[in-house]
């Protein structure tokens, strides 16, 4: 039994990677700044746009339940804008949350890993990091940060027998898709552009997650995995 922590995990995608943790038998840990009603797992609050904040949940954690295997970070907002709608507000309130976050997570979680030498640390992305489309450009800039910042730790993490990859999901059913695509019509638009012929489910990514956490998947490192159902790189019929 792993000891899992989900950060952003008391809704949507992150919510279906606790519970599925929880449900295959892990002591799962869900840090979040939303409450959460679920007796399979632990809550602790946390605000991941603030420094202190993530390392004050890291230390309790750690006190708590004694040493972190997996770590799981889903936190990310997302808002479709143009360049001069930008504001900086909107574009501090992204980065604070998508990848100040997660580097304030990995920098309070990961030395605990090093110490135990062992550890799996996977991040929610987005291909929208790759196509730049999919939300506004805050949300776009942030998630190549957190391919960036995964890249640049491959080489001290694995030597600590700690593997870090990055999940890039497209186009998956969640009150972020419908935010995006308000009506069935703009909906079935994106789904006509995936070649599999529907959207992913926050299930597709927990499957993807939990191999990734497992003895199986630790030769998989400092790697991106594009689930989007082949839709990036597809070409049009002629």
């Amino acid at each position: 039994m792993a000891n899992v922590l989900v950060i952003g995990g008391a809704a949507g995608i992150g919510k279906q990677i606790a519970e599925d943790f929880a449900q295959d038998g892990h002591q799962t840990i869900v840090a979040d700044i939303q409450p959460l009603n679920d007796s399979l797992m632990h809550h602790c609050f946390v605000d991941t746009s603030s420094w202190d904040s993530v390392h004050e949940m890291a230390s309790y954690v750690l006190q708590t339940f004694g040493k972190i295997d997996v770590l799981v970070y889903s936190a990310g907002i997302t808002k479709r804008v143009a360049l001069e709608e930008t504001s900086w507000e909107l574009w501090q309130k992204t980065m604070a949350i998508n990848l100040h976050g997660l580097f304030y997570s990995i920098r309070a979680i990961a030395p605990a890993m090093m110490k135990q030498r062992s550890g799996s640390i996977v991040i929610i992305g987005s291909g929208s990091a790759i196509t730049g489309s999919g939300g506004g450009i805050q949300y776009y800039t942030s998630k190549g940060g957190a391919f960036g910042l995964m890249r640049s730790l491959v080489k001290e993490l694995g030597e600590h027998g700690i593997t870090i990859n990055v999940i890039a999901p497209r186009v998956i059913e969640s009150q972020m898709l419908d935010s995006l695509y308000p009506t069935e019509e703009a909906k079935q638009v994106v789904i006509d552009q995936i070649p599999i012929g529907r959207t992913g489910t926050p299930m597709d990514i927990s499957e993807l997650t939990r191999f990734l956490a497992s003895e199986q998947a630790t030769y998989i490192h400092g790697q991106i995995l594009l689930l989007d159902g082949g839709r990036t790189y597809w070409n049009s019929p002629d």
